[in-house]
């Protein structure tokens, strides 16, 4: 499913994504696994093109780039890159499966979105109690 994802990402926006095409670019050998794998083999044409792609741009640049300069290249990169070298999947849909006690999760993180983003608000943190501590 995280091939999936990636290969959505890159697919569908990459020029919005330079940090997840340098992420591929850095860690490009965990990728290696799945190139010889019949059930990744499709999905890792897109990503293997991308990585291909931009390495050739980054050697053409020279050695000793700069995290700015190598995000820099992405980004042009990404605008040179001809979307129909891309293979086209069919488009991703997610469905939401509720758990059985979903307010275990969501309580407390609301409170924590409540917490951190009440800026104009003052919290003290040890007077916070979501849960009572009794074990009865």
């Amino acid at each position: 499913m995280m091939l999936e994802i990636i290969n959505s990402c890159l697919t569908n926006s990459l020029h919005h994504n330079p940090n997840l095409v340098y992420a591929l670019l850095y860690k490009r050998d965990l990728f290696e696994q799945f190139r010889t794998h019949p059930s990744f083999q499709d999905i890792m044409q897109n990503i293997d093109l991308v990585i291909s792609f931009f390495s050739s741009r980054l050697e053409q640049a020279g050695a000793e780039l700069s995290v700015e300069r190598v995000l820099e290249i992405i980004k042009q990169g990404a605008v040179a890159l001809p979307k129909d070298r891309l293979r086209k999947f069919p488009e991703l849909k997610f469905k939401y499966v509720e758990e059985e006690q979903p307010e275990e999760f969501f309580i407390p993180y609301v409170w924590s979105l409540v917490y951190n983003s009440a800026v104009a608000l003052y919290w003290n943190p040890r007077d916070i109690q979501l849960f009572t501590m009794d074990s009865g």
